[in-house]
C-alpha cells in the first residue's frame, strides 16, 4: 500500500479535510495535496513526520509497503518502541481511549483478573470459568455500574452455564418470586427481545428487568409488582448488556494466585 493511500485512509478515519490536516501539521496545503495525490514521489521526511503526528500513525508504518492498512495499524508503546497491532487489537485500543476514567479503571481490573486467572489449572470434570459481577454501590434506583466487584467463578457445566458469557449476583427483590436476592444469574451477551428478561444499563445504573415496548414507549418491568416500572426516554443512555439465561446453581468463588 502506497504512502498516499495510507495517508488518505488515515485522514478519512480522523475526519480531516486536506486544509485542516495541513493547518494542524504546519505543512502547506499545496504540499499536502501533492503528497495525497501521489504527485510528490519523495515527500520530505519532515513533512511526513508532521502528518503522521497529526494523524496518529507512525512513520515506519507509513514507509513500509509490506504493512497493509486493512491488516495492521502501528502503535507507539511507552518504553517499548514500535509495535504493530491487528485490527482487533486496534479496535480495543480505540475503544479504551474513549472510555471514562471509571470505565478505564473497570477494564484495568478485569484485565488484571483475567491475567491472574490464566495460569490457574483448568477445573476437572464438566466445569468452566465465568466472571461474576457483584454490585457494591447503590444508585437511586439500581446498582451503580462503576461500583461493582469482580470475581472468577468455577461453575458446573450445564445447559445454562454452557451458553453464558458472565454472571451477575442479584442483590434486590425485583425478581421475586422467580429469583430471590442472592441468586447468581447467568448472562449471555445478546440483545433482549420485548418481554424478555435482560441486564440493562440505564444512565449509570444497572437493572435486571423485562424489556417492554408498546405504543412507541420503552420501559423496564420488574417481576415483583412492588417495584415500579422504569421508563426509558429517547435521550437516555440505554443499553442492553445481555439476556438472563437462568440460575447458576453449582459454583465456587476462586481467588487468583
Amino acid at each position: 500500500m502506497s504512502i498516499s493511500t495510507k495517508l488518505i485512509l488515515a485522514k478519512q478515519r480522523c475526519g480531516f479535510t486536506s486544509a485542516v490536516l495541513a493547518q494542524r501539521a504546519g505543512v502547506p496545503v499545496s504540499t499536502v495535496n501533492k503528497i495525497l495525490s501521489g504527485q510528490t514521489r519523495r515527500p520530505s521526511p519532515q513533512a511526513l513526520e508532521r502528518l503522521c503526528r497529526v494523524l496518529g500513525i507512525s512513520l515506519p508504518y507509513l514507509l513500509n509497503d509490506n504493512i497493509g492498512d486493512e491488516r495492521f495499524i502501528a502503535a507507539l508503546c511507552e518504553g517499548e518502541g514500535l509495535r504493530y497491532l491487528s485490527s482487533q487489537e486496534w479496535a480495543m485500543v480505540r475503544d479504551y481511549g474513549i472510555l471514562t476514567v471509571q470505565g478505564r479503571e473497570m477494564v484495568d481490573v478485569l484485565l488484571e483478573l483475567l491475567l491472574a486467572l490464566s495460569p490457574l489449572p483448568l477445573p476437572t470434570g464438566a466445569r468452566r470459568m465465568l466472571l461474576c459481577f457483584q454490585p457494591v454501590a447503590q444508585g437511586q434506583r439500581g446498582p451503580l455500574m462503576d461500583g461493582f466487584q469482580y470475581a472468577p467463578l468455577d461453575v458446573a457445566l450445564d445447559s445454562v452455564t454452557q451458553q453464558a458469557d458472565f454472571t451477575i449476583l442479584l442483590t434486590d427483590r425485583s425478581m421475586v418470586p422467580v429469583y430471590a436476592p442472592g441468586t447468581m444469574l447467568a448472562v449471555k451477551r445478546e440483545q433482549a427481545a420485548p418481554r424478555q428478561l435482560g441486564l440493562f444499563l440505564l444512565g449509570r445504573e444497572l437493572f435486571v428487568r423485562k424489556l417492554s415496548r408498546s405504543s412507541g414507549r420503552t420501559k423496564l418491568v420488574a417481576i415483583n409488582l412492588e417495584y415500579k416500572d422504569i421508563p426509558v426516554h429517547p435521550k437516555d443512555e440505554f443499553r442492553c448488556l445481555g439476556t438472563i439465561l437462568g440460575t447458576v446453581r453449582d459454583y465456587v468463588r476462586l481467588t487468583p494466585r
